[in-house]
C-alpha cells in the first residue's frame, strides 16, 4: 500500500503535494487552474482516507483575507 499527502486550498479548490512538488514556486504561488494535483490523482486510483482540516493561514490574513486548508491523505494498492 502507498500513502500520499495533499494539500487543498477551500478557498479556490487547489491543490498540491505536501511534499517533493519540485515544480510547485516557493515565491510566487500557482493559480487555482495550475494547482490540480487532487483530481488527477483520483483519477490515476489514488482514494482518499482521511481529512484534516488545518485552519487558517498568517499568509492569507496578511493578503486581506483568512485562507484555510485541509490536509487529505490518499493510499493507492
Amino acid at each position: 500500500m502507498q500513502y500520499r499527502y495533499v494539500v487543498v486550498d477551500l478557498a479556490d479548490g487547489g491543490s498540491w503535494h505536501l511534499y517533493g512538488d519540485e515544480s510547485r514556486p516557493e515565491v510566487t504561488g500557482y493559480s487555482a487552474d495550475e494547482l490540480r494535483v487532487l483530481p488527477d490523482l483520483l483519477a490515476d486510483g489514488w482514494v482518499p482516507i482521511r481529512e484534516t482540516p488545518c485552519g487558517s493561514s498568517a499568509v492569507g490574513a496578511m493578503r486581506g483575507g483568512v485562507r484555510a486548508f485541509c490536509l487529505v491523505l490518499l493510499s493507492k494498492e
